[in-house]
């Protein structure tokens, strides 16, 4: 590239930019106004930038790959972004109707997603083509016919170095601006290439992010630079050897003598790690003038990791640049592909779907692509089974597919659905249940309400918040309890189908009182969280309220149902005598609604303890102690005392009180708690 400049300014309103090989001007030679310089340009073809742009715009691929280069934090956060979405199968669907959607993989337009060019995997493209879009702020992708490919046509990408967007005066794309290693550079039409930027305050080449972060890595790299001198210059000096100021005068032959044999214990000598022997009443003094660990920037990086981690709106615990506990970092996890990256998805996405399909499938078409999020968010094996035979209502693997899993040899006869008889069409989910916890209600459950976070002045005691939840969750069942004994009332011609009558609610019920445990175990948890941080961590760094929200939802849902499947195993129990049916429910329910304030206490514990444990966890706490409570089980006094790491489980098998990973032997009604210390 060359470059003309007036000798006090630049020319016109922008600079000048020429391809390689074009006519330049005289050295020292000045343009009047636009007019001329214009037409000097049109004459030579050569290309002004845009009227306004700074000339580092043009010039900014230098410096950007150099921080991609240089630069640790930038190089993690981006690469982890940019691994994350790479790794997302791009799906094909056709809009069969409004409600209707069909999945699509036999089209060209599928293929090529699948397999974008020869040797190249959709994996590896768009890894680069992201890496192209966070560093410079914006990206580019030629489409090509290419016989060679399943597709007939191939994705090309065109790295931001070689390529700048061309705008008009609305800072609307018009043309690109490709610079190329064999020839001149050329002004091509927008047809035919996938491209996006992001904003500039002038033209459409966007704003790479390396110039907001340019002052933090220079910090670091001033840190590093500073830290590597003082290894060099003085980090290895730890002590010197003092010899008596009336020792004898040393001779050369006795001062090289000692020289020589000292040097024997330092370094890679033979004698190094040894103990030197001192003449004349020499000592070694340590020098204290300096330590080692004054080099130790750990923070200093973590730091630069978290300001870069921010800039690209990833959660700094996921690249390690703060510390987390399990369930703050699984949170973080569901978050990243909604919150963090969910805009980037959604970006690529219309992209895709504006520029690829109608060039591949033609102008009009019904097809469209669809990010694949889903892949990137799976449970665990049982988590999806448990969810699947959920969501089909009876079992759904073949006992041939289940062998399959654990390496077995196939059976004969094994390649039938296998459905138990306690298991009806539109009955009970699976045969693992005994209430109709899936069958809808009419009308749709409430929505969960998601509880505030609080600050410690505005929450009350343990005992407080405890009975709070007890007083609702008692008024709550003894309201349910008084509606189901209206409804079975209502039949008086013999005991009525309890299983359609509480199936016909349950939903509802159990939606209604997972909300109803949440909010009030959202206080709860920071009640056992300030606990906590009070002492060990006042100014709560490191910790957040929110991170606990969804293990707490999944507590309370956990808590609902269970609840829930025993009032209805006890009251189907109650149903079935024909001579005393109605005293028989009418005694289950008060039994039901005094469970209720057990399983408060339960809940409140259970609350307590898991929000104390995870702010233990952000303080840097690392033993957990049980403290028994009043009137406890055996098997809890005999933990009295017992100090365990934190992330250990105690020798009933629990990781706090109320643990709902126990036995209910082990939870129900417990009031224990946990105390705190740090290792010294």
């Amino acid at each position: 590239m060359a470059f003309w400049r007036r000798r006090d300014k630049a020319i016109g309103r922008g600079d000048v930019i020429t391809p390689e090989g074009l006519p330049v001007a005289k050295a020292g030679e000045v343009f009047d106004d636009l007019a001329a310089l214009g037409a000097y340009a049109t004459a030579h073809g050569i290309r002004i930038v845009d009227p306004g742009v700074p000339l580092s715009n043009y010039t900014d691929t230098a410096a950007a790959a150099d921080v991609w280069r240089t630069q640790p934090s930038v190089r993690k956060v981006v690469d982890y972004i940019a691994r994350a979405l790479a790794t997302i199968p791009w799906h094909v669907y056709e809009r069969v109707s409004d409600t209707d959607r069909r999945r699509v993989t036999d089209h060209p337009l599928a293929r090529l997603l699948a397999a974008p060019g020869p040797s190249l995997t959709a994996s590896r493209l768009w890894h680069q083509v992201i890496v192209d879009w966070l560093i410079y702020d914006r990206w580019c992708v030629q489409v090509l016919p290419n016989a060679d490919t399943a597709s007939g046509w191939e994705l090309r990408r065109k790295p931001a170095r070689r390529f700048h967007i061309l705008a008009d005066d609305d800072d609307q794309p018009e043309a690109l601006y490709l610079v190329s290693s064999s020839g001149p550079a050329r002004t091509v039409p927008l047809a035919g290439y996938l491209f996006d930027h992001g904003y500039a305050t002038s033209g459409a080449d966007g704003t790479s992010p390396m110039d907001t972060l340019r002052q933090i890595l220079a910090e670091q790299s001033e840190s590093v630079a500073y830290r590597r001198q003082v290894w060099k210059n003085g980090a290895q000096v730890s002590a010197v050897i003092e010899r008596p100021a009336d020792a004898p005068e040393w001779s050369k032959t006795a001062k090289a003598r000692f020289t020589e044999s000292f040097n024997r214990f330092v370094g890679k000598g033979g004698a190094a790690g040894g103990t030197p022997i001192l003449e004349d009443g020499m000592r070694l003094v340590p020098v204290t003038a300096f330590s080692p660990r004054d080099t130790l920037d750990i923070e200093g990086r973590r730091l630069t990791d978290a300001e870069v981690a921010s800039s690209y709106h990833i959660p700094p615990e996921l690249v390690g640049a703060r510390d987390g506990t399990y369930s703050s970092i699984d949170a973080f996890r569901q978050m990243l592909y909604t919150h963090s990256v969910g805009p980037d998805i959604t970006m690529l996405q219309d992209v895709l779907n504006a520029m690829l399909v109608p060039i591949v499938a033609g102008a009009g078409s019904n097809l469209y692509v669809e990010a694949y999020v889903e892949a990137k968010l799976r449970g665990s094996f049982m988590e999806q089974a448990a969810v699947l035979q959920s969501a089909v209502g009876a079992p759904y693997m073949l006992r041939s597919e289940a062998r399959s899993k654990l390496n077995l040899p196939q059976v004969e006869g094994t390649d039938q659905l296998v459905t138990p008889l306690n298991v009806l069409i539109g009955g009970l989910a699976s045969p693992r249940d005994t209430a109709p916890k899936a069958l809808p209600g009419p009308g749709r459950p409430p929505r969960p309400v998601r509880a505030k976070a609080a600050r410690p002045e505005e929450l009350g005691t343990f005992e407080a918040e405890r009975d709070a939840l007890t007083e609702s969750l008692s008024g709550w069942a003894a309201r349910q309890a008084e509606q189901l004994l209206d409804q079975a009332g209502a039949k008086a011609d013999g005991p009525p189908d309890f299983y359609s009558l509480w199936a016909a609610s349950s939903p509802e019920r159990q939606a209604q009182l997972a909300a109803l445990i949440q909010a009030h175990g959202l206080r709860l948890a920071q009640v056992g969280a300030w606990a906590v941080l009070d002492d060990y961590n006042p100014d709560a760094d490191g910790w957040d309220p929110a991170v606990m929200e969804a293990w707490l939802a999944a507590a309370a849902a956990s808590h609902a149902e269970q609840y829930e499947q025993a009032g209805y195993t006890a009251a189907l129990a109650a149903v079935g005598d024909p001579d005393g049916w109605q005293a028989g429910l009418r005694k289950t329910m008060a039994s039901w609604v005094t469970a209720a304030t057990l399983r408060a206490v339960t809940a409140a514990t259970e609350a307590r303890s898991f929000g104390g444990h995870d702010a233990a966890g952000a303080s840097g706490l690392t033993y957990k102690v049980w403290n028994t409570g009043s009137s406890p089980r055996s098997t809890h006094a005999r933990l009295d005392g017992d100090r365990v790491p934190l992330d250990d489980v105690f020798g009933n098998g629990l990781r706090w009180p109320g643990d709902a990973a126990g036995s209910v032997a082990e939870t129900a009604g417990c009031n224990c708690r946990l105390t705190y210390e740090r290792e010294e």
